[in-house]
């Protein structure tokens, strides 16, 4: 068996904050900034954005680990990259989820 779930591709449909719903309880859930898309086409303030909501849906009840929603690559600007690590620190704290 598998304890958790990495990959969740917003791009292909999948909307982490469903499988937290879903599994939330049995698996743990890694991901998903955007990483074909906001993290190398995105404003910062895309990524900040898209980052909170990931914190909303799939943070709540912990089983949550805040990453790119696959590999980083190349082509992911890197401004945004620190843009996602900068907003996880402030908003991702378990225990005091201010989004």
């Amino acid at each position: 068996g598998y304890d958790g779930i990495q990959a969740i591709e917003p791009q292909a449909g999948m909307d982490i904050g469903i499988v937290k719903e879903r599994y939330g309880d049995e698996l743990f859930l890694m991901g998903n900034v955007d990483v074909s898309h906001t993290l190398c086409f995105g404003s910062i303030s895309d990524v900040e954005r898209e980052t909170r909501e990931i914190i909303r849906k799939a943070s709540p009840g912990g089983g949550h680990v805040l990453s790119s929603s696959n590999s980083m690559h190349n082509a992911v600007r890197v401004e945004n990259f620190l843009a996602m690590v900068r907003t996880g620190r402030k908003y991702g704290k378990y225990g005091s989820l201010r989004t």
